[in-house]
């Protein structure tokens, strides 16, 4: 089929695929982010621009969109990569210890 890769081969692409997700995740997040808000501003600003009403999403949307930022950071992708392979891991010894008695 293929040339065979080793298993730390693996767990590097494994990483390395998680983290790319998580950042085109946060980019989408981030996108939608700005057209969405822009569209309220807009909105706020042409239909009562005496009241200011548009800051309360921003703000709401912005603290949820800071937690996403920080739990797509590269480190907290690779450690929560390598708790999963090594939770997989342990399972995987588990199993093969009960399927060898």
């Amino acid at each position: 089929m293929g040339e065979e890769i080793s298993l730390e081969d693996f767990k590097e692409a494994l990483k390395e695929l998680r983290v790319v997700k998580a950042r085109r995740g946060f980019i989408s997040h981030l996108a939608a982010y700005i057209i969405v808000n822009s569209f309220l501003i807009f909105i706020n600003l042409w239909t009562s621009p005496s009241t200011l009403w548009f800051p309360f999403p921003l703000a709401g949307w912005g603290i949820g969109l800071a937690f996403h930022y920080l739990a797509s950071r590269p480190s907290s992708i690779i450690e929560e990569a390598e708790k999963e392979i090594a939770s997989i891991e342990h399972h995987a010894r588990k199993r093969k210890k009960g399927a060898g008695q």
